[in-house]
């Protein structure tokens, strides 16, 4: 009888091991007051110096979209894009002084959520969205995209925030 209780533990333990990609932990900076502070003061800053607020950056996602299976990974590979271009330089650091604690705190949650979605650096969404920043980039300054950009940022938080719940 001990030998079946531990083969069945047994069984169980290699199982949740095969099983473990299938796991996406919630990262902690989501639930972080502090992060949704200093996010909150970043992007008020810049969204108070945009001055073409008929534009969007980033897509729309209904309540319901944000809680479809690959929503999260989609919304990780815009934030991927985010921290390699957009947020990446510290040339912002006097005019965001908070900057430096979002990078961080964006860059771990990142760290949790990108390997758990691989193969979502091509979906359309992600793609729509860099054309939408290249094209705002070109058709005005590259500051003014970057600064529009950075007061989109509390969204795609948000976003990140309600689609990316932990999953077993």
């Amino acid at each position: 009888m001990k030998f079946l209780t531990l083969l069945a533990v047994m069984c169980w333990c290699f199982l949740c091991g095969q099983a473990m990609h299938l796991m996406r932990p919630r990262p902690k900076p989501l639930d972080s007051p502090v992060t949704w502070n200093n996010l909150y003061v970043m992007t008020e800053h810049a969204q108070k110096e945009d001055k073409d607020h008929e534009t969007r950056l980033l897509p729309v996602f209904s309540e319901v979209m944000l809680k479809e299976e690959g929503t999260c990974c989609i919304n990780t590979m815009i934030l991927d894009y985010y921290l390699k271009h957009i947020l990446h330089a510290d040339d912002h650091i006097d005019k965001y002084p908070q900057m430096r604690f979002v990078r961080s705190d964006l860059h771990r949650v990142a760290q949790v959520l990108k390997p758990h979605c691989s193969n979502s650096a091509e979906h359309a969404q992600v793609k729509k969205y860099k054309d939408r920043y290249s094209a705002f980039e070109r058709k005005s300054l590259t500051l003014d995209a970057r600064n529009k950009a950075i007061g989109e940022t509390i969204i795609l938080f948000h976003y990140l925030f309600e689609s990316c719940s932990a999953r077993m």
